[in-house]
This record gives C-alpha cells, sequence and structure tokens, in this order.
C-alpha cells in the first residue's frame, strides 16, 4: 500500500514514489520549488534520478492508468482555458464587422495623416437671362398743311395809319400769319437786309414755303391800289435750323405778282425759320411812299 503526501508548492496530493508533482511540477522535497526560469537559465535542473522506468521497469497496470488520467485532466484544463479565453475576446453576435484592407505602403503615411475633405456639390449657374429688347422708336408724327408758327418778331414795323374810311391800319409783324392779304408787315424805306423770324412750339417738318411780296390791298372806300405804291421784295433767303445744321433756300419773287408765290423746299425737320430781305424795288407813286412791305408769309408741311 502506497503512503501519499502533498506538494509543498501547491499542496496537490503526491504519492511516495512520485520525484515530482504532477499538478504544477515541483520536485519532491521540502521547502519551496526553486524559480523555473532560474533553473533553466541559470542552474541545471536537478537530478530527478532513475525514471520510474528505469527504476521499477514496466509499469504496473495500476500505475499507468493513473498517469493517462493525469494527464486527460491536464488536457481538459487545457481546452476548458482555452474555450474561456475565446469566449472573452470573441465578437459580440449582433455586431456585423467588415474586413479593412490594409493601406498600401505607399499611402498609408498619406491617408493617416490627411484630413478627409467634404464633397462640396457645383453650384448650379442660374440661367442667362436675356436683356429686353427695347420697342422700336415710333416714327414721330408730323402735322400736315399750313403750319402756323407761335409767333415772329421783326427789325422795326411802320406807324399805324387810317384807310380812306378813316380805319385805323396796323403794320405789325403778325399781319403776315394772319391769312388775310389786305393786312402786312411794312417797314420805313427798303427792308434789304432785314430779317423775320418765325418760331414753332414744337418741332415741325416743312416742305414748302410762299409768301406775298408786298402791300397787296384795295383800299374798300375809295378803291386805291396799294400793292405799287410802295417797294416790293423782288428776293429773299429761307433759313431753316435742322437737326444737322441750317439749311437755307433762296428765292426770286416776280414783281406784280399779288398771289402768294410758293417754292418746294427739301424736308426739312425744325423748330424755327428765318426770312432774310435780300432785294427790294424802288420806292413807287413818284417816290411818295418810300415802304416796304409783306403781306403773307406761309410755312406748309406733307
Amino acid at each position: 500500500m502506497s503512503t501519499t503526501t502533498t506538494c509543498p508548492d501547491c499542496h496537490a496530493a503526491m504519492r511516495a514514489a512520485d520525484t515530482f508533482c504532477w499538478t504544477c511540477g515541483s520536485p519532491r522535497g521540502t521547502g519551496p520549488a526553486p524559480d523555473r526560469l532560474a533553473v533553466v537559465h541559470h542552474a541545471p535542473a536537478p537530478d530527478p534520478g532513475p525514471s520510474r522506468t528505469e527504476r521499477r521497469g514496466t509499469p504496473r497496470r495500476g500505475q499507468d492508468g493513473s498517469g493517462r488520467v493525469v494527464a486527460g485532466v491536464a488536457v481538459a484544463v487545457v481546452a476548458a482555458a482555452a474555450v474561456a479565453g475565446w469566449w472573452l475576446v470573441r465578437p459580440d453576435d449582433d455586431v456585423s464587422t467588415t474586413p479593412v484592407a490594409a493601406p498600401s505602403p505607399s499611402t498609408s503615411s498619406s491617408t493617416s495623416t490627411s484630413t478627409p475633405v467634404r464633397e462640396v456639390a457645383a453650384a448650379t449657374p442660374a440661367p442667362a437671362v436675356a436683356a429686353p429688347v427695347p420697342p422700336p422708336t415710333p416714327e414721330p408724327v408730323y402735322p400736315t398743311g399750313v403750319l402756323t408758327p407761335a409767333r415772329v418778331t421783326a427789325p422795326g414795323s411802320s406807324p399805324d395809319s387810317a384807310d380812306a374810311g378813316g380805319r385805323t391800319t396796323t403794320y405789325v409783324a403778325a399781319n403776315v400769319l394772319d391769312a388775310d392779304p389786305s393786312t402786312a408787315w411794312r417797314t420805313e424805306g427798303s427792308a434789304a437786309g432785314s430779317s423775320l423770324t418765325f418760331t414753332f412750339d414744337a418741332p415741325v417738318r416743312v416742305t414748302e414755303v410762299g409768301l406775298i411780296n408786298g402791300f397787296a390791298k384795295v383800299d374798300p372806300h375809295d378803291g386805291t391800289d396799294r400793292y405799287p405804291q410802295g417797294r416790293r421784295v423782288l428776293a429773299v433767303t429761307w433759313t431753316f435750323q435742322g437737326p444737322t445744321g441750317p439749311v437755307s433756300v433762296p428765292q426770286r419773287l416776280s414783281d406784280g405778282e399779288r398771289d402768294l408765290q410758293r417754292i418746294p423746299v427739301p424736308a426739312v425737320v425744325t423748330s424755327s425759320a428765318t426770312l432774310t430781305v435780300d432785294e427790294v424795288t424802288r420806292p413807287g407813286a413818284g417816290r411818295l411812299f418810300d415802304r416796304t412791305a409783306i403781306s403773307e408769309v406761309r410755312f406748309t408741311g406733307a
């Protein structure tokens, strides 16, 4: 009958024939087992003596069975430790993991220090808006027919007089625009070099002008013809202030023609016109009436 004892290190049961502890591997003896690392690196392990096989020959059936049991227990302990370690480090069942490819050596350093760049969607350019096309400027509409200036100025006029019936007769410049040949603008002496200026309230397009070149009046009381008594106009120059500068049109007049003498002019847009007397006749009636008269002036547009 074998005698058992305990290991001085781990207190496991040992048989009297065992030379080391089957649990912790300490050699049989009293006191703590020497440090196995120190034994490995600094001193040779103590001679355990002849092995059981050498000392006792072929192990007995009972002894061989005990060794196998201990070895099986040791394997089970190792397996249990492995399983416990796997449970400690295993991933959670409900967390799915995706393997991540290791960065290549050429890009690992750059990607580890680079800052992620947020992608910004390119702004969609606003659609081009065509500039509004202004409507075409309508062609100005000018009055047609007889064009009446708003006012007329002259250098001087003869004083008022009375006809054979005693009615007062005036000779102001406005008389040339009243459409009455029996009234006239009249000035003393020769009117050569004198100018009458006509002004319109708005631009007009003039295509024709005309005038009566003397005092075309027959006195209704005694029938005296006033036309041959004074000087008559023989030549004038019409000047219009157009958009590109002055436009001048000369006109020759017939002596003795008491009606309106007309002349066409190039269509000119103007707001004013000037009538300059260039030539007149000598005084009539034996030089008793040294006065120059114009009975009518007319502008026409078409």
